[in-house]
């Protein structure tokens, strides 16, 4: 039996600008972009592989997941000053005084300057983030898992990409594959400062045999697998099929946020729901959590295991 986890990715640098972009511009074009439009097909689920934020109280953790950290994350983009992914972040004193947590919480009610940008949050999601500083900010335990040891970074098929930059839809498995086309030098990635927008595709990411596998090891994902992204609704948006050579997925819009964000997202084979990301996210440059050891809760990489 094959076991699948995903959780899409938070993106990097102005990838969240809130464009609309009309569903159908989201179909696949002959460039190998694997792209299809699908219908809503709720199907069953049968686990779970959605990551916490450590230390912090799970509802905590949703919100900075959803509505935070696709800019206060290292490295910081959007012009934001501060990082917002960890317990230690949060309680840091602010630099005007209390602490990023409080702070935060100042912007998330503030009309005039409101935190994210373009409207206040709803209430309801904002409450469990007051009452959690106004209980003194105690840890949480959403995510928090017995300390195993580093993991070992393995490539189970000894092959891995060695092009470089030379386009192909195989390249560089496993790397921000977004923020390398923005010019980011996204952990390194990206020396050079290199972009090529045209490709900068709003979902992309690798599915790999194993949980912790090296930077750009090519390694064939089995039959059948699909990737696919749901709107708030649940209907199926957008279905993309992991490339033979490398695993790697993405769709071929480019520049703008689609209009239906937030989103979910669930891995099938053969048909059959194998895992459901339930968390709602923002952004689609998967491999920017799902990293060799996993970044942001992520549990390692998008992964296919038997």
């Amino acid at each position: 039996m094959w076991r699948i986890h995903l959780m899409v990715a938070l993106l990097a640098a102005g990838a969240l600008s809130c464009g609309n972009v009309p569903a159908a511009a989201l179909e696949g074009a002959p460039d190998g972009g694997l792209a299809t439009m699908v219908s809503s097909d709720a199907g069953s689920t049968d686990s779970t592989f959605d990551g916490g934020f450590g230390a912090l109280p799970c509802e905590v953790a949703t919100l900075l997941r959803t509505r935070c950290v696709s800019c206060h994350r290292t490295p910081l983009v959007g012009g934001a000053t501060m990082p917002l992914t960890s317990y230690a972040e949060l309680t840091a004193p602010s630099f005007l005084g209390g602490t990023f947590a409080a702070r935060s919480l100042t912007r998330m009610k503030d009309p005039l300057a409101p935190m994210p940008p373009g409207g206040l949050l709803p209430a309801s999601e904002v409450a469990p983030f007051e009452a959690w500083i106004g209980n003194g900010a105690p840890m949480g335990t959403c995510g928090v898992a017995p300390d195993a040891g580093m993991p070992m970074v393995t490539c189970a098929s000894n092959r891995s990409w060695t092009n470089r930059y030379q386009g192909s839809g195989d390249m560089n498995p496993g790397l921000a594959c977004r923020a390398c086309h923005a010019g980011q030098n996204f952990k390194g990635q990206n020396p050079q400062g290199g972009s090529e927008l045209r490709r900068q595709y709003f979902f992309a990411g690798t599915v790999f045999p194993g949980p912790n596998e090296k930077d750009t090891c090519l390694e064939a994902p089995p039959a059948g697998v699909t990737v696919e992204i749901l709107d708030g609704t649940g209907a199926v948006k957008l279905t993309m099929t992991p490339r033979s050579g490398s695993g790697n997925f993405y769709n071929t819009t480019v520049l703008s946020a689609p209009s239906w964000l937030p989103y979910t997202a669930r891995v099938k084979r053969n048909g059959l729901v194998v895992s459901t990301m339930r968390t709602p996210q923002m952004s689609g440059d998967c491999n920017t959590c799902h990293t060799e050891l996993g970044e942001l809760g992520a549990p390692g990489r998008i992964t296919v295991s038997p």
